[in-house]
């Protein structure tokens, strides 16, 4: 409201009053003195009464008092009422005061009304007046060099009529602090005036009947956008070299246009191309505080929305206060522009829905169901191609982004299939099969360098029903910060045989990740992100012979840098290691624990495997230390049988397989019977246990009755063996033998009892 009063259209009657009364006080007051409001005359009114209404009714408050000191503002059927007052060099930093409605209008039905304080755009105080809450005291900091000050009525007349609002004991004051008011610039969106709009927008300034937030409060500044059916509108500020940086308001429907089917809403913010804010709003959506920076460079900012029409109309979308602001510094954004602002060519079913778009049928409808405020629509009922190119020459992108769905309207029953293809420069950058069953794609594509051409393809396959449409909702072109290139020297790639491939990139900073791809674009690894200056990718196999590899980089959250070629050279097959020696290996096929197989004849760092007679590997042993390696296997089997053993030596490959005899398990030794086991129990010298009747060469071992191992003969020269022990005790006892035949196991034990002393 600096640039201008907030109802220009009555600049006559402010002239008039300048000229007459040179903007001052009617009554002497000097800055430093209160100053009672009703002392003075408004430079700019409509429906403005002071100290009564009209010639001969007195003011009088809610309860029915005479007051003094007052104005009064009321109009006879809907509209504003308001007062204006010029401070300017005045040095007030406090107002105070009491608004009321008049006891008059108070029984029955006098509609609403609204009262607001504005010093010069910024809304000071607003406070909406009822029958039961008729009246409330103010007291406000003013902000330091006000030009103006506003005093507004909004009201919507009842069956009675309206109410009459009075500013009671209303009084300037040189007292308190000054609102501190960090801006530098502070103006209302309808004082810096809409440069472009749709036909159905509208503000406060030109509206007679006003508007109101989902709540069903008025409002006393704001903009608003009122059609009767479905389609976009939009409000375009120029503000260029303004030095705005920020951008704030309140956001609602319209109480009066949301009881029954009034279709759907979105709404977006936007700073030139650059989408800073967008929301679907329902009947049950609250009033929505907005607060959006505003990029540095910004030529203009936009408000747009699009509308679904239902069987009622559509929702009228209401601004509240709407103010750009000076303060703090300005955000930087990418450079950011439209598919729409850029030359290109399209087929005839091609349709665009720029921010400036008022058509319906140019309003996109995701899968899922929601909106979006700009778009690019493929749609033509029947089978074939749908393009859109673009000359992008004169650009300065590397990146494309967009929201890509099929048309949620289109989606039941049979409407076929759609492939989407998108070129940069001819070369294939995306392509997707779309079904109804597509969600939303978030699409992020890296540009190459020296973009020349874009150019978006739809091959649709439509079905009983027509096509399946396409949509991109809010799709831009952007300059990103890019990852630098890598160079050839900075990689090295390993093409090995018969194991992964390496490729090893050299020369970055930490957090940097790789990416490698085949000449086609395939991704073949992602590397995770480096801890030093160096990254190494695995990958399957590249292949036998010599071929290229494309590998970028990826810092931080910058863009993917373009794709460097790196050759490689075909795989070379390494020498193969020597064989085993059978000789060299000892298998021992053990009963009941685990079998071992040792291989001797190795050097440092040779590693031995051990296989089946099938091939099937067993066992796979650490690298030796010196020249032998010890293998575990659980089990060979009880029989006799042949393992298979390798070796396979540094940088070599596996040798062939040795084959290894080996004997089956042994077995168990016949177990003893009692009378073959004889115990002295000696007083005084050892005792003496003897067993007959075995065989040559067996021996014999003796146990307590614990199991504990009390001593083992020799092998018996014939066929008796006697085992001597120190003693077993005075008394009465047990002794458990068993026998071990040569290449057997030991027999279980039996029992044998002895004699006491």
């Amino acid at each position: 409201m600096k640039k201008e009063l907030k109802y220009g259209f009555f600049s006559f009657l402010l002239i008039v009053t300048i000229v007459l009364y040179g903007g001052s006080f009617l009554q002497t007051a000097s800055a430093s003195s209160d100053t009672f409001l009703s002392s003075l005359d408004p430079v700019d009114s409509r429906d403005f009464y002071a100290s009564k209404w009209g010639s001969s009714t007195p003011f009088s408050d809610s309860s029915g008092k005479s007051v003094s000191n007052s104005i009064g503002l009321s109009r006879e059927y809907t509209g504003a009422a308001y007062a204006t007052y010029k401070l300017e060099n005045k040095s007030f930093k406090t107002f105070q005061g009491k608004i009321t409605l008049d006891s008059k209008w108070l029984k029955g039905d006098y509609g609403k009304t609204t009262v607001a304080f504005y010093a010069d755009d910024r809304l000071l105080y607003e406070k909406a007046l009822t029958n039961t809450n008729p009246s409330a005291n103010l007291k406000v900091a003013l902000p330091k060099n006000i030009e103006y000050f506003y005093i507004f009525v909004r009201q919507q007349a009842g069956s009675k009529g309206t109410h009459g609002a009075i500013v009671q004991e209303g009084k300037f004051l040189t007292s308190g602090s000054y609102l501190n008011t960090p801006e530098t610039a502070y103006d209302s969106a309808l004082t810096v005036k809409a440069t472009g709009t749709s036909y159905y927008y509208a503000d406060t300034l030109n509206s007679s009947t006003g508007f109101k937030d989902i709540k069903g409060n008025l409002i006393t500044d704001g903009i608003a956008f009122s059609r009767s059916s479905g389609g976009g509108d939009y409000a375009a500020f120029d503000i260029k070299d303004a030095g705005y940086t920020q951008f704030e308001t309140k956001l609602s429907l319209d109480a009066d246009y949301v009881k029954g089917n009034y279709g759907r809403t979105i709404v977006g913010i936007y700073a030139d191309d650059y989408l800073l804010y967008e929301k679907e709003l329902t009947s049950q959506t609250d009033v929505q505080t907005v607060k959006t920076n505003i990029p540095k460079g910004t030529t203009q900012l936009t408000l747009v929305t699009r509308q679904l029409g239902g069987s009622k109309g559509v929702h009228r979308v209401v601004f509240i206060n709407p103010v750009f602001k000076a303060v703090g510094t300005p955000v930087t954004v990418p450079y950011t522009i439209s598919p729409m602002t850029v030359t290109g060519d399209s087929s005839y079913y091609f349709k665009e829905g720029s921010l400036y778009s008022t058509s319906e049928s140019t309003i996109p409808q995701y899968s899922n169901g929601s909106l979006a405020t700009t778009s690019m629509i493929f749609e033509q009922d029947h089978s074939g191609q749908i393009y859109a190119s673009y000359n992008m020459s004169d650009t300065d992108v590397n990146f494309f982004k967009a929201k890509l769905s099929v048309d949620g309207r289109y989606i039941n029953g049979d409407y076929g299939t759609s492939v989407i293809t998108i070129y940069a420069n001819n070369q294939i950058i995306y392509s997707n099969t779309l079904t109804k069953k597509t969600g939303v794609i978030d699409l992020n594509l890296k540009l190459p360098s020296n973009l020349n051409t874009f150019e978006i393809v739809t091959d649709q396959k439509a079905g009983s029903k027509g096509d399946l449409r396409v949509t991109l909702g809010n799709p831009v072109f952007q300059k990103m910060p890019a990852s630098a290139n890598l160079t050839a020297k900075q990689i090295s790639v390993v093409n090995n045989y018969n194991k992964a491939d390496t490729i090893t990139v050299k020369l970055l900073a930490k957090g940097d990740k790789v990416k490698v791809y085949n000449t086609k674009g395939q991704l073949l690894a992602t590397s995770a992100a480096s801890a030093k200056d160096s990254v190494t990718v695995s990958i399957n196999q590249l292949g036998t012979g010599k071929g290229t590899v494309l590998v970028s980089r990826i810092t931080g959250s910058k863009l993917e840098s373009d794709k460097t070629s790196a050759a490689y050279g075909a795989e070379v097959k390494p020498a193969v290691s020597s064989a085993v020696a059978a000789k060299n290996v000892t298998v021992v096929n053990n009963r009941g624990k685990d079998d071992v197989i040792t291989v001797k004849g190795l050097i440092k760092n040779d590693i031995a495997k051990i296989y089946d007679s099938k091939g099937k590997l067993l066992a796979t042993s650490k690298p030796a230390v010196k020249d032998s390696v010890v293998m575990y296997v659980k089990q060979l089997g009880t029989a006799k049988g042949t393992v298979l053993v390798s070796r396979t030596s540094t940088n070599k490959l596996e040798s062939s397989k040795t084959s290894v005899n080996y004997a089956a398990e042994p077995s168990v030794s016949t177990k003893l019977v009692s009378s073959q086991v004889k115990v002295v129990n000696n007083r005084n010298k050892n005792d003496i246990v003897t067993v007959n009747k075995l065989a040559k060469g067996e021996k014999v071992k003796v146990y307590n009755a614990k199991g504990q191992l009390l001593a083992t003969s020799g092998e018996a020269a014939k066929d008796t063996v006697t085992v001597s022990i120190k003693q077993l005790g005075s008394g009465k006892g047990t002794v458990l033998v068993s026998r071990i035949s040569p290449s057997k196991l030991e027999s279980d034990k039996i029992s044998v009892n002895y004699n006491a002393e």
